[in-house]
């Protein structure tokens, strides 16, 4: 008989738990059954503690789970950051996170076409600047400038053109005269027909008058308009004033002209224009302004070029005074 017999342990736990009862059975009748049975649940408890141990001593085996079994867990995914777990066999092992693959590089073209577009430049324009001049028997200084500004849009075009211009020789002036031209001009979509407004103002001191103004209007039709070259066709109506001249009345004046720009090569450029004003009233009194421009880029870095350019007015009432202005010079241009 065990202690817990003799002093009646047995026997009250089973009176307070009838589950046990249950469980030994016909033990359950007598002492020497319920010593037996009392035995019999130490050597389970003996073994249970054996098979954890067991379980503690392989867990370096990883235990597989069944998929298919639908009581298994779900899929477990490692964070980023290393776990540490307990060491096994004195040394800590760590589980290192998932290396993901490396960004795939798309094609250069593929960047670029996705890529927004630049934006579109509106403005351009460009300075010219001329100097030459003598010292010793003879002095001389002469001067040009001239400046040249363009905005264009998809409806429209608006550019001014300056041209300033004064010699001298031994101290007397021989040439002093301005030169201002603006026009705008109303692009038609995609037709090559164009609606435009143009003005003139001249300044020259040995001409018959002080200053002469002109203002027409008209329709321009775009003849060849392509990578390399433009010809621009223009007819119109105006008039024109001479301040402080013989005749100082507003005169009507029938207006034709032509504009070329041709690019020879990626470095020299070619324009030519003329523009024909008649007096509607007398056919026989017309101006005529023809003009011819060379450009050579120098220095494609800083838009430097060399730019020779000829001109010439044509007056067939002078008053008194040479019915031709020829003009020709050589400057250095400055494009932004």
């Amino acid at each position: 008989m065990c202690l817990s017999c003799a002093g009646g342990g047995c026997k009250s736990l089973l009176r307070r738990s009838g589950n046990w009862a249950i469980l030994l059975g016909p033990y359950s009748s007598n002492a020497k059954g319920l010593n037996v049975a009392r035995h019999l649940l130490y050597g389970l408890a003996a073994l249970g503690i054996a098979v954890t141990a067991a379980g503690q001593d392989s867990s370096d085996q990883p235990l597989s789970w069944d998929r298919t079994d639908p009581s298994a867990p779900a899929a477990w995914t490692a964070p980023a950051v290393p776990i540490p777990l307990p060491p096994v066999d004195g040394e800590p092992f760590v589980v290192e996170p998932e290396v993901l693959p490396e960004t795939i590089a798309l094609p250069a073209e593929a960047v670029a076409a996705e890529a927004p577009p630049p934006p579109v430049k509106l403005w351009e324009g460009s300075l010219e600047l001329g100097l030459n001049g003598t010292e010793g028997n003879t002095q001389t200084f002469n001067f040009r400038f001239g400046a040249k500004v363009k905005r264009k849009t998809e409806w429209n075009v608006f550019s001014t053109d300056i041209d300033y211009r004064r010699d001298s020789a031994d101290g007397e002036e021989t040439a002093n005269r301005a030169f201002l031209e603006s026009r705008y001009e109303h692009l038609l979509g995609q037709s090559p027909w164009s609606w435009f407004v143009h003005d003139t103002l001249e300044y020259n001191e040995f001409q018959a008058f002080d200053l002469r103004i002109a203002l027409d209007s008209g329709l321009g039709y775009s003849i060849l308009k392509n990578d390399t070259t433009t010809l621009v066709a223009r007819l119109g109506a105006g008039t024109s004033r001479e301040i402080g001249g013989p005749n100082d009345d507003f005169v009507p004046e029938a207006v034709f002209g032509a504009d070329l720009e041709h690019q020879l090569s990626r470095r020299q450029k070619i324009s030519l224009s003329g523009e024909y004003r008649p007096d509607v009233t007398d056919w026989a009194d017309y101006r005529l302004t023809s003009k011819a421009g060379w450009e050579i880029l120098l220095d494609e870095t800083m838009n430097l070029s060399l730019k020779f350019t000829v001109s010439d007015r044509y007056d067939s009432t002078p008053h008194g005074v040479k019915p031709n202005d020829l003009d020709y010079a050589v400057m250095l241009l400055w494009s932004f």
